[in-house]
């Protein structure tokens, strides 16, 4: 395969791009935080059947630096039918008041990195009620990331964090190639609703603690063929996930969540984000 510039940054190749983490720089949890909210959802003895109804609210607010990283009302419009279409059928939905878009224009925000002090200001100063909102924040970002999130236990630790923060090229009609149908937010609001990659751990009994997709010892990239050597599966009788939103590959790969990673989520946000659920 041929070289793939992303965010400012040459990779060698897409396999290349994703085994360095295909731009996601969302935080690996630790142990300690692995196993303290497994507790916490085993604790909960509540079924996530009983949740019909998940309204979220994305409040965007899009850095900007010198005529960069302008985001559209129809990027807008586009990003949020990618949001619905992708979680079509799981009782969740998104939406947003355009009245309440936000742009900021600074240069010292708008290259920001994960855990910088350039996040840790923009996120203080322009956040929305994380129990009520999803700060959706759109920026350059450091050369070649395309976004991280941060999932829903940090909620509890430091509020002001929490959100999903996009390259702004990423959403749909972007110009990031290969990244720009708008799954990036996909990926990144899996996380921040409390999914882990489908390739978490590799071949070890962690995984990503959901039963319905196949473990596999690495990410899949590109536009991966079925039953091509089931794709890095850790059982060669089975197929990994080569399509869900928790891998690695191209945008237009990318087209479904598991059952059981909905229920994942739904107990996610029973137990962390209950400011979502419709009454």
């Amino acid at each position: 395969m041929g070289k793939l510039l992303v965010n400012q940054v040459e990779f060698a190749s897409i396999q290349q791009f994703s085994k360095e983490g295909r731009g996601c720089a969302t935080a690996h949890p630790n142990h300690y935080q692995i196993k303290r909210n497994d507790d916490n959802l085993r604790a909960m003895k509540v079924s996530p059947a009983t949740l019909k109804t998940i309204e979220i609210n994305v409040q965007f607010l899009h850095i900007t630096s010198n005529g960069l990283g302008h985001i559209t009302e129809p990027m807008r419009l586009d990003q949020i039918a990618v949001l619905n279409r992708a979680f079509a059928g799981t009782d969740i939905s998104f939406k947003y008041l355009p009245t309440n878009v936000r742009e900021i224009e600074n240069s010292e925000w708008f290259n920001m990195d994960m855990g910088s002090d350039a996040e840790h200001q923009a996120k203080h100063t322009l956040h929305a009620s994380p129990e009520r909102n999803l700060n959706l924040y759109t920026a350059g970002l450091a050369a070649g990331l395309l976004g991280w999130a941060t999932f829903p236990w940090e909620l509890e630790g430091d509020r002001d964090r929490d959100g999903v923060v996009l390259q702004c090229d990423t959403l749909p009609g972007g110009t990031q190639e290969r990244y720009n149908l708008g799954m990036t937010a996909v990926h990144e609001i899996g996380h921040w609703l409390g999914l882990y990659h489908t390739f978490q751990g590799g071949c070890d009994a962690f995984g990503d603690h959901v039963d319905d997709t196949v473990a596999h010892r690495a990410p899949n990239f590109g536009k991966p063929v079925p039953g091509d050597a089931q794709n890095n599966c850790c059982d060669t009788n089975q197929q990994a996930p080569i399509f869900n939103y928790m891998n690695y590959v191209d945008d237009d790969t990318m087209n479904e969540f598991t059952p059981q990673q909905i229920d994942r989520i739904k107990m996610h946000v029973i137990r962390y984000r209950p400011g979502f659920i419709v009454k």
